[in-house]
């Protein structure tokens, strides 16, 4: 085991969510890297320090998060979301004129039964809405 590459690896991975796998993968590329250099007649500390000074700074090192890996998709539905909401608000403010146009036209003894309707018909953009507040949790 090599302390310096063991620290080294922790830093690279400090402040990013991967599962153990890649972990292992990239000690594993690193320690394969020291042991070519030791044959190839370095010393094991000459080695860990060329292997890290190749690597690069842990900082700058990209790995992207396995989380944000499906970030894309997640903003393409948020969007989706975004756009059904707003094309359902706008449409149930329409079937609603129309309803309460329908009602107090055309049926005025009745009264203003279009407002039963017009509750029923505001469920749709609710429904979007929560879907779109549940979206914003994740």
């Amino acid at each position: 085991m090599n302390k310096r590459l063991d620290d080294f690896i922790k830093r690279i991975f400090k402040n990013r969510t991967h599962d153990e796998s890649a972990r292992e993968s990239l000690r594993i590329f690193l320690y394969e890297k020291v042991e070519d250099l030791k044959d190839q007649g370095y010393s094991e500390e000459e080695a860990t320090e060329k292997t890290i000074k190749d690597f690069g700074d842990p900082e700058e090192v990209y790995l992207p998060d396995l989380e944000n890996e499906r970030s894309p998709n997640l903003n393409r539905e948020k969007k989706r979301t975004k756009n059904a909401l707003l094309f359902s608000f706008l449409s149930s403010l329409l079937i609603i004129a129309i309803i309460m146009i329908i009602n107090f036209v055309f049926f005025p003894e009745i009264g203003p039964w279009s407002i039963i309707a017009a509750l029923g018909v505001l469920f749709w953009p609710l429904s979007l809405l929560y879907k779109l507040l549940n979206k914003k949790g994740e």
